[in-house]
């Protein structure tokens, strides 16, 4: 009775403990799955009590180790971070997520010796990630563990197969470790494995020709060119093998064959042609014959416009005739018609020698092909202001506003406005004009034509006289003998009646007035109409009829002024 009342209390126990473990994975499940919910709704707070209770049921399941440290990582608190990690890891030792992500946390709180263990692990479990082991190869590039960095790239290799990049990693750690054989042992086996590749033929040639084995490196730089005359590395280094041996006649005669050979890459022939100008120059070298080079290399088909803005900047150094570099302008906007440095460039050098329909043409094609560009609109608005074609000018010049930008400097916005501003006051616009003058001046402050322009139309309408006398004054302050400033100052005053004050100003006007063709006309018309009102006829007098011949924007009411012998309104 006695003993199977003992089986009966044992099986009960047993049952209990099954029944227990049940209820606590239930309990544990439920809390785990509440807790990633609350994760994934941003709810960290909670998600965080949540996987603490779990890891209290269960302390040994890796994903709640794993989740936990991530909090603790994220908290700053690396250690206790680390340690849940790694016991997600222990827990379940094939999760590459958890080692991968051991890994990293190791990398980078610079704990160099465990993250190569966990790297050379996932390696181990994972051969066809060759991530790994490129991750391996920093590290012991770093550490500069030449051995086990050497033997990585060999793993690489077998694994991604053999490539000019990996042989020449290995070559450079042969180098490093000073093993000259195994560098070449390494070109070798390359190059024997492509015969009839003829650019590692030539880095073998390199190689030789750099380790001093240069008549070794003449045979396959020679054989090369059997092969394959036109091989434009095979040629650039037999002209570094001359060079070096001191043949600079044939070394220039390869250069100018790399030059115009077609197969020559783009940027190795602008590199090449750039160093051979810069080398003739310092030796004082014959200018007729770099142009002739640049025309010869130009008359190849060009994918890029470099070629021909360096012969155009060359030109220009050497003083060129302006219509050679036109020339070559026109020809870097044929390969790239939207190159602004090389439109704005024409623009300038046509604006030197005149400004005429030639400019108005370029300029109008450049906004054709560059679109909302401030500084293109500008430099066609002033061209057509300066040819009288006002109202294309304000069409212009109101597209030049419209396209500024974040780019466009403010010395550019304030040339804008201030132009805009002169041309619509030229077409009557006036309550537009004053409104680009206060923009130009937003953009600059201390514009001193504007400040004068503006005070001096604000005065011809008698308007806001206070505002145009502080505006010309600033002006004249900044430039004080510029008789235009003098004279709009004197206007100013003129129209408050503070007569004595303006003759002041219209005398110093007149004093600086030093137009170099002719004086200014207006500038006597004012000063008649001043002394005048200081009851000086037979002074105000004189300077009408010097101001008459001098031409004066209304012309008929100097005249009645001339023969009535007073200001007439």
């Amino acid at each position: 009775m006695r003993r199977i009342l003992f089986v009966l209390l044992a099986l009960a126990s047993v049952i209990t403990a099954s029944a227990y473990d049940e209820i606590t994975e239930k309990h544990y499940r439920y809390l785990y799955i509440e807790g990633v919910r609350q994760k994934d709704a941003d709810n960290f707070v909670e998600a965080f009590e949540l996987f603490r209770r779990c890891h209290e049921l269960c302390p040994d399941k890796a994903e709640t180790n794993y989740e936990l440290s991530i909090f603790y990582l994220a908290l700053g608190q690396d250690s206790l971070g680390i340690d849940y990690l790694r016991s997600a890891v222990d827990a379940e030792p094939q999760n590459t997520e958890f080692a991968e992500r051991l890994a990293r946390t190791y990398l980078y709180r610079n704990c160099i010796d465990e993250a190569v263990e966990q790297y050379e692990r996932l390696s181990t479990m994972l051969p066809d990630r060759s991530d790994y082991l490129d991750m391996l190869t920093r590290i012991y590039q770093q550490q500069r563990d030449y051995p086990r960095l050497l033997e990585t790239l060999n793993r690489l290799e077998t694994h991604e197969g053999q490539s000019e990049e990996i042989t020449l990693a290995k070559m450079q750690v042969h180098s490093l470790m000073g093993n000259t054989d195994g560098s070449y042992e390494e070109l070798k086996n390359l190059v024997d494995s492509h015969p009839n590749d003829m650019n590692l033929q030539v880095m073998m040639g390199n190689w030789l020709l750099q380790n001093n084995r240069k008549d070794e490196a003449l045979q396959i730089f020679q054989r090369v060119m059997r092969e394959e005359p036109t091989n434009a590395r095979g040629q650039m280094s037999l002209m570094d093998y001359y060079r070096a041996d001191g043949n600079t006649s044939k070394a220039d005669s390869l250069l100018y064959m790399m030059l115009v050979n077609p197969d020559t890459e783009p940027q190795t022939r602008v590199t090449m042609l750039r160093d051979w100008v810069q080398d003739s120059e310092r030796k004082g070298g014959d200018s007729l014959r770099i142009v002739e080079l640049f025309n010869r290399v130009l008359s190849l088909p060009q994918t890029t416009t470099e070629v021909a803005e360096m012969k155009a900047a060359y030109l220009e150094l050497k003083g060129a005739p302006s219509d050679s570099i036109r020339a070559c302008l026109e020809q870097v906007l044929e390969i790239a018609p939207e190159n602004i440095g090389a439109r704005l460039q024409l623009i300038q050098l046509l604006w030197g020698d005149s400004i005429d329909d030639n400019v108005i043409r370029e300029c109008k094609k450049a906004t054709e092909y560059i679109p909302d560009n401030a500084v293109l609109y500008y430099y066609l608005g002033l061209a057509q202001y300066l040819n009288k074609q006002r109202t294309d000018a304000i069409i212009s010049l109101r597209k030049a506003a419209q396209s500024i930008d974040a780019e466009t400097t403010n010395e550019i916005a304030a040339s804008i406005y201030a132009m805009l501003g002169d041309a619509l006051q030229g077409d009557h616009h006036s309550q537009e004009a004053y409104a680009a003058y206060d923009s130009c001046l937003v953009y600059d402050p201390d514009r001193v034509m504007c400040l004068n322009n503006y005070a001096y139309f604000l005065s011809c309408e008698g308007i806001e006289l206070k505002k145009a006398e502080k505006m010309s004054y600033r002006a004249i302050s900044a430039e004080a003998n510029n008789s235009t400033y003098l004279d709009t100052y004197a206007w100013i005053l003129y129209q408050q009646k503070r007569y004595d004050e303006a003759r002041i100003y219209i005398d110093r006007a007149m004093e600086n007035d030093t137009t170099e063709t002719e004086p200014n006309g207006e500038i006597f018309d004012h000063a008649g109409d001043i002394y005048f009102r200081l009851g000086m006829p037979a002074e105000a007098m004189d300077f009408w009829q010097r101001a008459l011949p001098l031409g004066v924007e209304n012309e008929a009411l100097l005249r009645k002024k001339i023969k009535k012998g007073k200001i007439v309104k």
